[in-house]
């Protein structure tokens, strides 16, 4: 399996724990960590890990080149047939790869295989898992599996989206192309550790909304029409929702910290988060709108 990691050593800790812990056999499958130029304390976590139950085999990347390169340095440097994708900040069960494995061994052809992703705020995975679990991306690299064979003939993922977002569509638009099809088991879940936005460093937030923006352009000039549209929440219906979603206007980047401050302060955290995001979410969508404007004129 593969894992990026960039200067996220806490919660790495936390991923390649659970890993270690897997049903599989160790000699079974290995985890190929690529250190994607971190600053903190990755390099002193991977060294620690190496020494535990599971085969975890470190890739140091000598600067951050990004999600797509890191991914593609650890598929180069993988050995085993059967690639799974998971991030340095998902948690997942000791059944995780064991599920993952039989979606290919019942399969019998190249497939993709899926999980759900259910967001929880701290590295911890809950007791009970929600009824609902769903996930509709084709690929998510939170929690997917593809044969190694097929990445490479796919020409593995585009390292043309150098900041956050849209790497995992594009590359599964290209092996949906290649007949590819999904197999999906509900039970192998991914919990992707995600705390509410902290209000006091909202700018940072913004700043990967406008990543975000960018690369989703970047996606729609590969693969233009409706459905990478409908993706990069590009249409009419979804700007009407967020526009709803986002207070009608009223939450702006400057007021929703100060507004979800106050609503910590009385306990209200999802309602907290539904102000961030609703912030962000607008954000985005504007960023979108005025980088489309800059490359329209040039």
């Amino acid at each position: 399996m593969v894992v990026p990691a960039y200067n996220d050593a806490a919660t790495l800790r936390a991923t390649l724990r659970h890993l270690a812990a897997q049903t599989l056999a160790p000699a079974v499958y290995e985890v190929v960590v690529v250190d994607d130029g971190s600053t903190d304390d990755t390099p002193a976590v991977l060294a620690a890990a190496a020494t535990g139950r599971a085969r975890v085999r470190p890739v140091r990347l000598d600067r951050n080149r990004g999600r797509s390169a890191a991914r593609n340095a650890g598929i180069r440097a993988a050995e085993a047939p059967i690639i799974v994708f998971v991030d340095s900040d998902v948690l997942v069960r000791p059944d995780f790869l064991q599920r993952h494995l039989a979606l290919h061994q019942a399969a019998g052809r190249p497939v993709v295989g899926r999980g759900p992703v259910v967001l929880v705020p701290s590295p911890q995975i809950p007791p009970r898992a929600p009824a609902i679990r769903s996930s509709p991306a084709y690929l998510d690299t939170a929690n997917a599996s593809v044969p190694r064979q097929a990445l490479v003939d796919a020409g593995l993922f585009d390292e043309g989206f150098r900041v956050y977002g849209w790497e995992d569509f594009d590359l599964g638009l290209r092996l949906q192309a290649a007949g590819l099809p999904r197999r999906f088991d509900p039970e192998a879940i991914g919990f992707h550790v995600q705390p509410l936005p902290d209000p006091s460093a909202f700018d940072r937030f913004l700043v990967k909304e406008e990543e975000r923006a960018r690369t989703a352009l970047y996606l729609l000039r590969k693969h233009p029409g409706p459905a990478t549209r409908w993706m990069i929440q590009d249409t009419a219906v979804q700007r009407a929702a967020h526009f709803v979603l986002g207070g009608a206007g009223l939450l702006t980047s400057r007021n929703a910290p100060r507004v979800a401050r106050w609503l910590v302060a009385r306990g209200q955290h999802t309602l907290a988060n539904l102000v961030l995001r609703g912030a962000l979410n607008r954000h985005y969508l504007a960023s979108l709108d005025r980088f489309r404007a800059a490359l329209e004129r040039g």
